[in-house]
């Protein structure tokens, strides 16, 4: 099993000239953070971090972790950012492997969220995806000005990384799947008609999209620590 690191991002709608997976965050670099969370999982036995094309700045950084770090960078699409890293793995995996991706900006993740994934998609030998469960009201809106409806959130989750899948499975949903709309890998698959295990993860696994974001990460992590 090896995990894959997605950090190829350029942090558009984030307020700051460094992309926030390289921002110092409760005393280390945001992808330290979820290096270190897979560090702790021996199923592991490697981790590829997915790096940005057009920014240089990773490549004077030290990362540090137990397992082998291998490196690469991202392409035009999130599909093709983690297909770059499976290619990094091709000699190293059979068919069957189990990869897991997962998004660096996704800091807050615990060791005991993706050991539970692990667990439950080896029971039940079936690729699948931490969730959790939307609470807020949803609205849907025709011109992103005014309130057209109230969704209905009781069947709504809202996805989580990481994803785990078989090697070659990924590869190939990957491969055929609808760039504009594989937002991230369970989307890849549900486009090829195969519906994703859904494990429920922890509501502080949040994602660092705006730079208030940060406070709230900061105050996750010092509080787990």
């Amino acid at each position: 099993m090896y995990a894959i690191i997605v950090a190829a991002g350029s942090g558009q709608r984030f307020a700051s000239d460094t992309p926030k997976q390289f921002l110092e965050i409760a005393g280390k670099l945001a992808i330290q953070h979820s290096i270190d969370a897979f560090d702790k999982i021996d199923e592991v036995e490697g981790i590829v971090l997915v790096m940005p094309k057009k920014q240089n700045l990773w490549k004077d950084i030290e990362l540090n972790s137990q397992k082998p770090l291998m490196y690469t960078t991202g392409g035009s699409s999130r599909a093709q950012s983690v297909l770059h890293g499976l290619e990094i793995l091709e000699s190293l995996v059979d068919n069957t492997s189990w990869i897991l991706v997962h998004d660096a900006a996704r800091l807050c993740i615990r060791p005991s969220d993706i050991e539970k994934l692990i667990k439950a998609c080896n029971k039940h030998n079936q690729g699948g995806l931490l969730v959790k469960t939307v609470t807020d009201t949803i609205k849907y809106s025709n011109d992103g000005k005014q309130s057209d409806k109230t969704i209905d959130r009781n069947k709504l989750k809202a996805a989580l990384t990481p994803q785990m899948f078989p090697y070659k499975q990924l590869c190939d949903v990957l491969k055929t799947a609808d760039p504009k709309n594989t937002t991230d890998e369970a989307s890849a698959f549900e486009q090829a008609g195969i519906r994703p295990l859904m494990v429920k993860g922890r509501s502080d696994n949040i994602k660092i999209t705006y730079s208030e974001d940060l406070l709230m990460a900061e105050y996750i992590l010092r509080k787990n620590a």
